[in-house]
């Protein structure tokens, strides 16, 4: 209960500076550019220090490092108290507290087997795996957003650092842990990166022969780069199109993260009928339907305003608020065709994948997404300054419809066993 309570707290936390810091830096700088850059910052140390985190946590005591990366990360929110709305500040923070949340979730996940029974790891890893999808929704999504567009950011900076404050105490609590292995050495941590390289080669070599658990993976990366990009654009979408202020970006990701709830109560129920394959197809089309949908919102705004509906208004928000809500039901399926996509994909992967290379795998996939995150963000923050949001969003619907289109074929060949398996286990007439 405490290392859970623990991971509530910090993965939403840290969730929330990111979705904070992305509003505060669209305000100071009004630029997609910007936005991107730090966006960037947050996945740059899973690129450089992702290896080193794990070979440490493993030659440390974790429940120190569970304690002292979140009191580290309390501390590096303090310059926001102190410094005020500065757009370096915000850089900087952002870097920080993204670098020590690389050492806090391997400390994490190692330490669960050592104090969970053995007949209870499936449910406890199942618990923190929803935990920590669910911390996302929550910090970046619903928290950040209300708080600061009530309250504004002194208050949310407050109630993060608190919320550190109490998972740091939280931690204390646990049974000590002695380090997993020798000391850290140069010959140890160079034998540990042979070792990992030989593991991601045999990674690529299974996915090589399986193409499910190939497009599997892609399908998560994807997802999690569209919501990279869309936390990158979201403030100037709302700024550009919506004609409000980027602290109003709750009427973007409050029902994209609805949707996401709708989408997982949906979710099984489809996935009965129709298969995972055939849920993840219909989630992409969906998904690049709901981009095209966004990338149009602009021309209609421009006509609506200066149609007589919208009048000589300067705020297209008070002229027309239903186009508002259009805008906002948009963001709502887009939120369940992600449920859609990712939720399927993993349970797949899950499944299909032998225990014997279920972490090279997963480790694979961290790569990925890692740097189909990274590429797009150094793109598309200039894209849209230059040419404006809408041809981002269709660009994006193009590389979904694409991506939907490639892996047709491996869908089909499991929804088609999908059914096979079902007409079998159903009872006769």
């Amino acid at each position: 209960m405490a290392l859970w309570g623990a991971q509530v707290l910090s993965q939403t936390a840290s969730n929330a500076v990111t979705s904070a810091l992305i509003i505060l830096v669209a305000e100071l700088t009004h630029s997609n550019t910007s936005s991107s850059f730090l966006i960037l910052l947050a996945i740059i140390p899973a690129v450089l220090f992702g290896f080193a985190g794990g070979v440490i946590v493993d030659r440390t005591d974790r429940r120190l490092v569970l304690i002292v990366t979140n009191a580290l990360r309390a501390a590096a929110i303090i310059p926001l108290l102190l410094a005020g709305e500065s757009i370096t500040t915000a850089y900087l923070v952002n870097f920080l507290v993204a670098t020590v949340t690389i050492f806090f979730v391997p400390a994490e996940a190692a330490t669960i087997p050592s104090i969970v029974a053995k007949k209870d790891l499936l449910i406890a890893n199942s618990l923190f795996t929803f935990t920590f999808n669910g911390a996302f929704l929550v910090g970046f999504i619903i928290l950040a957003p209300i708080i600061v567009s009530l309250y504004g950011f002194y208050t949310l900076w407050f109630t993060i650092v608190t919320m550190f404050l109490i998972a740091s105490l939280l931690c204390l609590t646990l049974p000590k842990a002695q380090a997993a292995g020798s000391i850290l050495d140069v010959h140890l941590a160079g034998q540990a990166m042979t070792e990992t390289r030989r593991g991601i080669a045999d990674a690529f070599h299974y996915l090589r022969a399986t193409p499910l658990v190939t497009w599997a993976l892609i399908y998560i990366a994807l997802t999690n780069t569209l919501v990279a990009i869309a936390g990158a654009l979201a403030p100037g979408f709302v700024r550009e199109v919506l004609r409000l202020g980027e602290r109003n970006v709750v009427v973007l990701v409050g029902p994209a993260g609805v949707g996401v709830v709708v989408g997982l109560a949906l979710l099984n129920f489809v996935s009965r009928r129709i298969g995972r394959p055939h849920a993840i197809g219909s989630g992409l089309i969906v998904t690049a339907v709901a981009l095209v949908s966004l990338a149009a919102a602009r021309p209609f705004a421009d006509v609506f305003a200066e149609s007589r509906f919208g009048g000589q208004l300067n705020s297209l928000g008070g002229a027309l608020p239903f186009f508002i809500g259009i805008v906002s039901v948009t963001a709502f399926v887009f939120g369940v065709a992600y449920s859609f996509i990712t939720v399927p994909a993993m349970t797949l992967l899950q499944e299909e994948l032998p225990d014997d290379i279920r972490g090279r795998v997963f480790g694979v996939l961290n790569t990925l997404v890692s740097i189909f995150s990274f590429v797009p963000l150094i793109v598309v923050g200039p894209a849209a300054d230059l040419w404006g949001i809408a041809p981002v969003f269709l660009a994006a619907a193009v590389v979904v419809f694409g991506v939907w289109l490639a892996g047709r074929k491996a869908r089909m060949q499991a929804g088609e066993r999908h059914r096979v398996v079902t007409q079998k286990t159903e009872p006769l007439g």
